[in-house]
C-alpha cells in the first residue's frame, strides 16, 4: 500500500513537472518576442521562409532582434472568416499594445493616425534625411490636435521588403506610441529603409 502511494506520488511529481516545463517554455517563448523589436506586416503573406530571411537581413544591419507578425489584409471589408479573424489579431495587437513598428495600408495608417496610435516621426525623417520616403499623405491630423503631423513613412520605395516579396504598393510604416522600445524600433526602421 505504501508503495503504491509513493509510485502514485512519484507519477504526479513527474507530471507536475512536466507540465510546469511547458508553461515556463510558452512564457520564456512570449518573453523571447516581446524582447525583439516586433514589425507587423498588414497585407499579404510573405511566408515564413521570407519572413525568416527578412529578419536575418535586418537583425544583421540594425545590430537588433526582429519578430514579424503577418496579417492578412486586402483592404475589402472582410469577406471570409480567416480575414475577419485576421482583422480582429490587429486590433486585438494594438488594444494589448503589441507591436512596435506596423506596415499598413493607407486606408488603416490614416485612421489609427487619427487616433493617435503612432509617433510623430518628424524628428527622425530631419535627422535621417529621410525626405525621400515621404510626402504629403504621411501626415495626419489627430482627431484632437489643430494641425497634422507626420505619422507614417511610405513604404513604396522600400527595397527589402519588396525583395522578401511583400506589397509595398499604398504602404505606410508607423511607430506605435504605445510601443516601449521607441529608439530601438527608429534603428529597425533606419535599417528597414537603407536596405537594398
Amino acid at each position: 500500500m505504501i508503495q503504491r502511494n509513493l509510485k502514485k506520488s512519484l507519477s504526479l511529481i513527474v507530471l507536475i513537472s512536466f507540465l510546469a516545463f511547458l508553461l515556463q517554455g510558452c512564457s520564456s517563448n512570449a518573453d523571447d518576442i516581446n524582447k525583439k523589436v516586433r514589425i507587423v506586416l498588414v497585407g499579404n503573406f510573405i511566408g515564413d521562409e521570407n519572413a525568416k530571411k527578412l529578419i536575418s537581413e535586418l537583425e544583421r544591419k540594425s545590430g537588433d532582434k526582429v519578430y514579424i507578425d503577418q496579417i492578412l489584409y486586402t483592404g475589402d471589408t472582410p469577406r471570409s472568416e480567416q480575414e475577419f479573424a485576421f482583422m480582429q489579431k490587429l486590433m486585438v495587437m494594438l488594444a494589448a499594445g503589441e507591436g512596435d513598428i506596423y506596415i499598413l495600408d493607407k486606408k488603416l495608417f490614416t485612421n489609427y493616425a487619427q487616433n493617435g496610435a503612432f509617433y510623430s516621426l518628424k524628428s527622425f525623417v530631419s535627422k535621417n534625411k529621410l525626405n525621400k520616403f515621404i510626402d504629403d499623405t504621411c501626415y495626419v491630423k489627430e482627431k484632437d490636435k489643430s494641425a497634422k503631423d507626420l505619422y507614417g513613412i511610405k513604404a513604396d520605395n522600400v527595397e527589402i521588403l519588396k525583395k522578401y516579396g511583400f506589397d509595398t504598393k499604398n504602404k505606410y510604416i508607423a511607430i506605435y506610441v504605445r510601443s516601449n522600445k521607441f529608439s530601438r524600433a527608429q534603428k529597425v526602421l533606419l535599417a528597414l529603409l537603407n536596405s537594398k
